[in-house]
């Protein structure tokens, strides 16, 4: 599908989901909390999936954007939320970083919720440079790096961001020592002036600026090239061993949800994920579209969170 299509997907979500106005739980009506400002990327995948859901389900679906604090306020809410079906959290990888992240949060991250499932998985973070870099190949970049010590510089989109977290698990592993420059939104723009040397983007955001010649990508972490950008190769093939940090995106609800209701939602999702305007936005994103059962996606945020609680620290990242 092309860029113009996938701009006409998302232009419908958000026309067909408006008014995203939270409403007080009914039983028909489900209101799915996005911990992401409106026009985020999050809050758009989320849009279209009550869209999707209204015409899957035939269940009224809202939106309720609670921004703020890495994802905290909203989470928070859903975690205060009655456990009855009516309520979820739509977040990222973000729910088990944090975890580990935060000195103390106000809820526990996994005793707190109800795991609904894993709806979508990205794989890979580029290290993007500006195209006018002189570094043309990631064996260029870390012979420099190492050459010059806390010379060259590796901008992320804020303290504990997955593009931090990406950066400092590179110079740890690849024998690097880089200067992080932590920015509130994505470095682009900076970037491609050479204001700073390099940074990490997932393959969908960093695809139209390397398409227009404005950055060139290094290589992908993990060991699966990219479909959004085939021709950058991994840190395996590389051989670098860095750990990956997979992206994704999941639904939570309150704790202490019956059995009956967790079912029910999940019948939800998984009916969701076989639409095929759904899934084309999702593989256009370079996603996997998924339906993870919700007792194999609780296994999997505890691990995530107990791998995190090891990693963080260890590279030095907590906020308090």
């Amino acid at each position: 599908m092309s860029n113009i299509n996938r701009r006409t997907l998302i232009s419908a979500a958000l026309g067909s989901a408006l008014p995203a106005i939270a409403q007080p739980s009914k039983p028909d009506v489900l209101r799915i909390v996005v911990p992401f400002p409106a026009g985020s990327g999050m809050d758009v995948t989320g849009r279209l999936l009550a869209h999707t859901l209204e015409t899957t389900s035939g269940r009224t679906v809202v939106i309720d954007n609670k921004p703020g604090a890495g994802a905290v306020i909203g989470s928070l809410d859903v975690s205060r939320s009655k456990p009855d079906g009516n309520t979820v959290l739509l977040n990222s990888a973000g729910h088990t970083t944090n975890a580990a992240l935060y000195k103390s949060l106000p809820f526990d991250s996994k005793a707190d919720f109800t795991p609904i499932t894993r709806l979508a998985t990205y794989y890979g973070w580029a290290l993007l440079v500006g195209a006018n870099s002189r570094f043309k190949t990631m064996q260029q970049f870390v012979d420099a790096a190492k050459a010059s010590p806390g010379k060259l510089t590796i901008a992320n989109s804020g303290l504990g961001n997955p593009t931090h977290i990406m950066a400092s698990l590179f110079c740890k592993n690849a024998g690097v020592e880089l200067v992080h420059v932590p920015y509130k939104g994505a470095p682009s723009n900076d970037l491609i002036s050479g204001l700073v040397d390099c940074t990490f983007l997932a393959p969908v955001s960093a695809q139209g600026w390397i398409q227009a010649r404005q950055m060139r990508a290094l290589g992908l972490s993990g060991n699966v090239r990219s479909p959004i950008i085939p021709d950058t190769p991994t840190f395996a093939e590389l051989g670098l061993d860095v750990p990956e940090i997979p992206a994704w995106s999941g639904i939570w609800g309150p704790k202490n949800m019956s059995e009956a209701a967790v079912n029910s939602l999940y019948a939800m999702f998984v009916k969701l994920g076989q639409d095929p305007k759904y899934r084309q936005y999702i593989q256009e994103g370079g996603g996997v579209v998924e339906a993870m059962a919700p007792r194999e996606f609780k296994a999997y945020v505890d691990s995530e969170i107990d791998r995190f609680g090891k990693i963080l620290p260890s590279l030095g990242i907590q906020i308090s």
